[in-house]
C-alpha cells in the first residue's frame, strides 16, 4: 500500500472528524461563553458518556479490526453478534449509571443520561465503521458521520444560541447518535440484530473470552482518562468547566492522531504486516513514530507559550485561570500520539496481556493522584494527575516498541533531544533580551526543522523510506 492511498483514507477520516469538531468547537466556545457552570455539568455528563459507552462497546472494536483485517469468518455474523452483545451491555450501563447519579440534582441526572446513551449507542455503531475501515470504505462512514455531527450539534448549537435549558442543550447526542445509527443500518443493508440463532451465541461466548483483554484494556484507559473530572467535580462545577476548556484543545488533537490516523488507517497495516512482513512492519513503525514526534512538538511548544492569550480570547477572560492547566496537559500529546502507535503495535503483536499490565498500573497511578493532588490543587492536579498518568503509561508501552521494533535510532532519539534543546535555548535565551513573539518565532525553528527532515516519505514501503538521521 502506497502513501497515497494512506492519504486518500486518513482523507476521508479527516473529513468526518474535522467537521465535526468544527461544529464541537463552535457549540464548546458558545456554551462556555454563555455559562461557566453549564460548561462544567456538560463535561461531567461527558465523562460519564464515555464511561457508558466503553461499557456498551465492552472493548471489542480493536479486537473486530483485527479480525475484519485478517478476514477471518465471515464478518456480516461477527457484526450481528456483536451488535447483540453491545445492546446488552449499553442497557446494563444506562441502568447503572441511573444508579450512580442519584445524589445529583433531577436535572442534572437527566443531562448525563441522555448524554451517555448518546455516547452508548455510538459505541454500538463502531462496529460497523470498524467493518469499513479494515476493508478500506472509510468514505462510507465519512458520509455517515459528517451529516450526523452537522444535525447533531448544529441543534445544541441553535438551543445555546436561543438560551434554552440545559436538558434541552443535552438532546444533541442522542440526535446525533440516533442519526448515525440509522444511516449505518441503511448503508449496511440489513438489520444486524435479526436472526441470531442458539448456535451463534455459542460462537459469540468463544469470541468473548478472546474479547475479555480489549474489554479490560478499554476500561482501564477510559476510567484513568474521565474518573478526574468525578474527583474534581466534588470540589466547583466550575472548575470542572475550566479543566473541560483546558483539555478540549489537547483532546481535539489528540483524538484526531490516536483515533483517525493511527487506529483507522495504521493499525490495519500494522496488523496485517506483523503476520506477513517484518521489515515492512518495522519502516511503517518507525517512519510513523518520527512523524508524529515531529508534528508533536511545535504543537506542545505553541501551546505551552499561546495558552494565556488564546483561552481567554476564545473562552472569554473568566476562564484565564485555565492557563496553567492546559499548560500542564500539553505532553499529554506526544504521550498520546506515541503511546497510541505503541499500543496499536502491541495489538498486532498480541501481546495484549503485557498492555493490559501496563493500563492497570496507570490506573493504580490515576487513583493514587488524583486522592492526593485534586484535593491539594483542584483544576492544576486535575491536569497533573493526567499528564503523570499518561506519561507514566507511555514509558511503559513505548519503552516495548522501542526495545522489540526499535522504530526509532539511537541517533534519531539524538536528533530529537537535540532539536527540543535548542528549542528551549533559543526561547528562553532570547525572551530575556527581546520581544515575546520573536522569541517563540526562534524557539519554533528546530522543531519545524525537524519536522521538515522527518516528514513521510513518497510511500511507506520503499527502502528510501527508512530512517533518515
Amino acid at each position: 500500500m502506497k502513501l497515497t492511498r494512506i492519504t486518500r483514507q486518513l482523507g476521508y477520516i479527516l473529513g468526518a472528524q474535522w467537521t465535526r469538531d468544527l461544529s464541537w468547537t463552535i457549540f464548546t466556545i458558545l456554551l462556555a461563553r454563555y455559562s461557566k457552570d453549564m460548561m462544567g455539568q456538560l463535561a461531567t455528563a461527558l465523562a460519564a458518556g464515555y464511561l457508558v459507552k466503553t461499557a456498551a462497546d465492552v472493548g471489542l472494536n480493536d479486537f473486530l479490526l483485527s479480525s475484519f483485517a485478517r478476514r477471518d469468518g465471515r464478518p456480516r455474523v461477527l457484526l450481528g453478534q456483536v451488535t447483540w452483545l453491545k445492546c446488552f451491555f449499553l442497557f446494563i450501563a444506562l441502568a447503572v449509571t441511573w444508579v450512580l447519579v442519584l445524589p445529583f440534582p433531577l436535572e442534572q441526572r437527566l443531562v448525563m443520561l441522555l448524554i451517555a446513551a448518546g455516547f452508548g449507542l455510538d459505541g454500538v455503531t463502531d462496529s460497523f465503521f470498524a467493518l469499513c475501515q479494515a476493508r478500506g470504505r472509510q468514505d462510507v462512514e465519512m458520509r455517515i458521520r459528517i451529516p450526523s455531527a452537522l444535525f447533531g450539534i448544529g441543534y445544541g448549537i441553535v438551543c445555546v444560541v436561543c438560551q434554552f435549558p440545559m436538558l434541552a442543550i443535552a438532546l444533541y447526542k442522542p440526535i446525533e447518535s440516533v442519526c448515525c445509527a440509522g444511516m449505518a443500518v441503511c448503508a449496511l443493508g440489513h438489520n444486524p440484530l435479526r436472526r441470531l440463532t442458539l448456535a451463534g451465541l455459542k460462537d459469540l461466548a468463544v469470541k468473548m473470552r478472546s474479547g475479555v483483554i480489549f474489554t479490560l484494556m478499554a476500561a482501564c484507559t477510559m476510567c484513568y482518562n474521565k474518573i478526574n473530572v468525578f474527583f474534581l467535580n466534588q470540589n466547583s462545577t466550575t472548575a470542572v468547566g475550566a479543566y473541560s476548556v483546558a483539555w478540549e484543545t489537547v483532546e481535539g488533537l489528540s483524538v484526531l492522531v490516536s483515533s483517525a490516523l493511527l487506529g483507522k488507517v495504521i493499525f490495519p497495516l500494522l496488523a496485517r504486516y506483523w503476520r506477513e512482513n517484518r521489515e515492512a512492519f518495522r519502516q511503517l513503525a518507525g517512519q510513523t513514530a518520527r512523524s508524529l514526534w515531529a508534528a508533536a512538538l511545535p504543537v506542545i511548544f505553541l501551546i505551552c507559550v499561546e495558552s494565556d492569550r488564546f483561552l481567554p480570547l476564545i473562552y472569554g477572560p473568566e476562564y484565564a485561570d485555565a492557563a496553567t492547566a492546559q499548560r500542564l496537559l500539553t505532553p499529554c500529546l506526544a504521550t498520546a500520539f506515541l503511546h497510541n502507535l505503541a499500543a496499536y503495535a502491541m495489538i498486532g503483536m498480541r501481546k495484549h496481556r503485557l498492555l493490559l499490565c501496563f493500563y492497570w498500573s496507570g490506573l493504580l497511578v490515576n487513583i493514587c493522584c488524583c486522592m492526593v493532588l485534586i484535593s491539594w490543587q483542584p483544576l492544576e492536579g486535575a491536569a497533573l494527575t493526567l499528564t503523570i498518568t499518561k506519561v507514566w503509561v507511555a514509558i511503559l508501552t513505548v519503552g516495548y516498541f522501542q526495545w522489540v521494533a526499535r522504530p526509532m535510532s539511537l541517533r534519531q532519539w539524538g536528533l530529537m533531544l537535540l532539536a527540543i534543546g535548542a528549542c528551549l535555548a533559543l526561547w528562553y535565551g532570547l525572551s530575556l533580551v527581546t520581544w515575546r513573539e520573536v522569541a517563540e518565532l526562534a524557539g519554533l525553528v528546530p522543531l519545524l526543522l525537524l519536522f521538515w527532515r522527518w516528514r513521510p516519505p513518497p510511500p511507506f514501503e520503499r527502502e528510501q523510506a527508512q530512517a533518515r538521521a
